[in-house]
């Protein structure tokens, strides 16, 4: 009877561990939209472009999926979260598609901070954008993985709210830049896993370990090569 009953408290607490990520990213989200989308006209935000309104639905829609996939699986509706499964991946390449849009566009019309260095800020969106993308492609080819499965879509989503992220450690008033102020706090969700990992399984799962390393290793790599003249070649003909 023990052996039995082990595995599934084993199983709902990973499910209910991966829930509560997913719930306190979709806050993070929303509280970081605050001032500027959600509730921009309370805060006299600027009018938003298109793209940006675009963007923000399309955000806000990955959102609430990732929650609700997190939530069908909490349920044990694994049939559902299969299901919606497949029009997620289609979400999650059109979030790919739209974040790297708006970064280009953003800095070529100079939305944004007053006074920011577009070209330099440039990669920090776009190493964002493409971390999610990298990993929400690798957890859709490795789904029958369900433990690399949920912890690569864990991660992805980390790299997306970078953004909401740094715009809450602003809120904060952090001395640190804003992007720098995002990933300190990106990182604490990923400390969240690896103490998961460590307190569930004994060991950090191999994509908590790898990917986790390198998510963390890029991130002082992006601030270095965002002042190199390599960087700013590249940045300088994306905003021309």
């Amino acid at each position: 009877m023990v052996t039995r009953t082990l595995p599934r408290q084993r199983i709902r607490t990973e499910r209910l561990f991966f829930t509560s990520m997913a719930v306190a990213m979709a806050l993070i989200a929303f509280i970081g939209f605050i001032p500027t989308y959600y509730f921009a006209s309370a805060f006299h935000a600027p009018p938003l472009v298109p793209l940006a309104h675009l963007h923000g639905m399309v955000f806000s829609a990955w959102m609430l999926l990732y929650l609700m996939q997190n939530g069908l699986v909490l349920a044990d509706r694994r049939d559902l979260h299969r299901w919606l499964g497949t029009a997620g991946a289609g979400l999650a390449l059109v979030v790919f598609v739209v974040g790297v849009w708006i970064a280009i566009d953003s800095g070529h019309n100079g939305r944004g901070t007053p006074g920011r260095d577009q070209p330099v800020f440039l990669i920090n969106p776009l190493v964002n954008i493409t971390w999610f993308g990298a990993l929400a492609a690798a957890a859709v080819w490795r789904r029958a993985e369900a433990g690399t499965h949920k912890r690569l879509m864990l991660l992805a989503t980390i790299a997306l709210v970078t953004t909401p992220l740094a715009r809450i450690s602003r809120m904060l008033g952090s001395s640190a830049p804003p992007p720098i102020g995002g990933m300190f706090l990106s990182d604490l969700l990923l400390v969240a896993l690896i103490v998961f990992d460590l307190r569930q399984r004994g060991r950090l799962h191999p994509v908590t370990l790898w990917v986790g390393s390198a998510f963390l290793v890029s991130q002082p790599l992006r601030v270095a090569f965002s002042h190199t003249d390599a960087w700013q070649a590249i940045a300088h003909s994306m905003l021309a």
